[in-house]
Formats: C-alpha cells, structure tokens, sequence
C-alpha cells in the first residue's frame, strides 16, 4: 500500500524531518512498535521508507543533498546518480547558456533538476505525482513546480525539456519504447512544442527505434545506468555518443556512427574488454579504428593486439596462455604460472564467477593473474593473462575527453 500524500506532507514538515533524522536501520518488531507508540501507521510507514531512501541516496548522489533528502526508496532507485546530473547539466548550460529556463519532465525526486540547478539553469518541474510534488518542494524549494501533465503542463517558457518517462506498469524491462509512459507520441508532441532536449531511457533501449537526435549510452563504475536521447541544439554531430564518467567526474566519450562488426581474429599477444557503453552504442567499429586493434569475435567485447593501446574504454591484460574451457586444465595451467587469488572475467552465464574464483584460487606468490573464460562462436576459451598496469600511450589514437559531451 503506498503511503498518503498527507503522510509526506508531514515528513516535509520540523517534525517529520526530525523524525526521518532519528529512523532505524533495522526495522525489528520491537522497534516498530517502539515508533508505533509516537506516530500513526502511516507516519511510521513514512519514516521507515525515507530514512531508508535517505541512506540509499548517500551513495549515488551528491552528499550534501543527500543528507536532508525526502524520498521514497522507488524515488532514489530511479532517480540519475550525481555524476550523470551533473553530465548532462553541463551540456544544457553550454549549449543554452546559464540562466536558460529548462522544464524537468516527470522530475521524481529532482535529482535531474538539482544537475541542472548546479550549473546555473533555472528550472520548472513538472510531476503528476503529487507525493513526488511533495518531495521535490522540499528538495529544490529554490525550483519552480507544476503537478500537472508532462505535455499539458509544460511551460511555455521553457527554452528546452528534460524527461524521465517512467516504465510502463507491469513492464519488467524497458527495451521497448511503448513500455515508456509517457510514450512515444507524447515525446512527438513535446519534441514539436518545445524542439530541443533530452530524454532519459534505458540504456537497453532499442536505439534504432528512437526519434531522431543523437543517443549517448553513460556508463559508470557501476555499471551502465542510461540512455540519453539529445535533441534538437542539444544534439551532436554524430548520431552515437558512448560515454564513460569515472568517480572522480571526469568523462571518456567516443562519437560516431552505429556499425557491428561482424570480423573474428585469433588472441593476439594482448586482450581487452570493451566499457559496455561501446557496444551498447554500437560504437566498437569506431574504437577499432582508432586504436587500430582487432576484434576478437561479435559479442564479445573482446579486443586484441600486438600493443595495449592505453585508451579509458578498454581494460587490457597481456597474455600468458589461451587453452580450451576446462576447469582442470586451467587450474593446472594456474600453477605454472604461480597463480594465488585470481580475477575472473566472464560473460553470460558460461562460468559462475563467485564460485570459480574460489575453486581455482592456488598457493602461488602472484595474485595479478587473470583468467578470462569466454565463449566464441562455438568454442568455450580460458585466457590466462595479466592485467597491464602501464599501458603503451595512446598520443593522437587517446580520444578521451571532459567537455560537455557534444561536439561543435
């Protein structure tokens, strides 16, 4: 059952807000019956969920915000982490100038809005959702609110949109872009109201069925967390944009058009792993190019060469052995090279990673040893290999890069 608007109301207010301050980790009985005593069902509900939404907040986005949040954990899960608000900001505000009024669409929590209000936009929001209007008010109460339709109620003022559609009830993944709401005829429509914009997605979705603009797939140290559609002056020059953000804000982005190579090549003397983000833009034709390597077969994410070409999308190792998958004859190939803990590198469900790092972890002095079990075509592969810790510079084949993300 969700909790009542009126119950986030009185969180928002010096007694929820101390309330939320003091809520438990632990949610044992005696310490809900404890909170029972001082509040009603729904509060206790209400502190709970938001003191748990405020602990979950502290690690994804900005900490000083994240410290007198008001949220619900479903709030911060879909919520952009810092690093991309922030990304994305920076592109706004290049493009559109500081000062320039953007309409946050299906705004949530703001975690978008607060990027945009950091690099000197001013922002409208507009949410359906009138618990999640409650929560916003008190997160950005400088931003301007609208609780109203994403297309009905966006200002006309706005010089650009951001929208963060949500997954359509019911839909367990979001590869397709009906199982948005709002869907693709409201984006149509807000595309032709207000031109130029961003619209936030899936990094699954189907790229090929979006409206046309430029789409960036961010990853991040956790993985891959968003598709960025970019529309309008938005836009870049190419119509594919990965983009990987380190911890420390600094962004890698390569550009291009989508292409699949199809090509296979034997292991080289070095291997690299792609950053997801390449394939999922189909950008490994570009990266391939530019660093003048080999792929090692479709699907893969699996690069090779005679140099490990120092570049932020590709993790290199150097090669000490590639034999055919089998677990006894790489632990006895692990002794040879006096293998201790080792990394498991895998896709799919070929190896259980967890579980094969523990069974093939030997009594060797080295712990740099990696093994890499991957499935090409129809063959099952085990490479032994080192990570590179020094890598050969890149000089003109680096394109890392920490601009805004678009070019000009």
């Amino acid at each position: 059952m969700s909790i009542p608007v009126e119950t986030w109301r009185w969180l928002a207010s010096e007694d929820g807000f101390e309330a939320i301050a003091c809520a438990p980790s632990e949610t044992s009985a005696s310490v809900v019956s404890g909170l029972r005593k001082r509040f009603d069902a729904d509060q206790v509900r209400g502190i709970l969920e938001a003191g748990a939404a405020r602990r979950k907040a502290g690690a994804k986005l900005d900490a000083g915000w994240a410290a007198s949040l008001l949220a619900d954990i479903a709030g911060v899960e879909m919520a952009s982490s810092a690093l991309s608000s922030v990304y994305k900001a920076r592109r706004f505000a290049e493009v559109l100038g500081k000062g320039a009024l953007v309409a946050d669409l299906c705004c949530g929590i703001g975690a978008d809005s607060w990027g945009l209000a950091e690099a000197g936009l001013r922002v409208v929001r507009v949410d359906a959702d009138p618990g999640r209007a409650v929560m916003y008010g008190h997160n950005l109460p400088g931003c301007s609110a609208v609780c109203g339709d994403a297309l009905a109620d966006c200002p006309t003022d706005a010089v650009a949109f951001h929208l963060d559609p949500a997954r359509r009830a019911g839909a367990k993944r979001t590869l397709l872009i009906e199982d948005f709401l709002p869907g693709p005829d409201v984006w149509a429509a807000i595309i032709d109201k207000r031109g130029d914009g961003a619209i936030k997605l899936n990094p699954g979705v189907d790229a090929f069925a979006l409206p046309e603009g430029e789409v960036e797939i961010l990853s991040e140290p956790s993985g891959l967390t968003q598709a960025v559609l970019w529309i309008g002056q938005l836009a870049g020059a190419a119509s594919r944009r990965a983009t990987k953000l380190s911890a420390d804000g600094t962004a890698c982005s390569i550009t291009g058009e989508p292409e699949r190579p199809e090509d296979t090549h034997e292991i080289g003397a070095f291997l690299g792993t792609l950053d997801a983000c390449v394939e999922r833009a189909d950008l490994t034709g570009v990266l391939l190019d530019q660093l003048g390597v080999s792929l090692v077969h479709p699907g893969t994410g699996l690069v090779t060469g005679e140099a490990a070409i120092s570049h932020a999308m590709v993790r290199w190792y150097r090669v000490l052995e590639v034999l055919a998958w089998s677990e006894k004859r790489v632990r006895s190939a692990l002794r040879s090279h006096d293998a201790g803990v080792v990394e498991i590198r895998t896709r799919g469900s070929l190896v259980n990673p967890d579980e094969l790092q523990r069974k093939l972890r030997g009594t060797g002095s080295r712990n740099d040893r990696s093994v890499l079990v991957y499935r090409l075509g129809d063959r099952a592969v085990a490479v032994i290999a080192e990570q590179v810790r020094e890598e050969t510079p890149a000089n003109e084949r680096s394109h890392a890069g920490g601009d805004g993300g678009r070019d000009v």
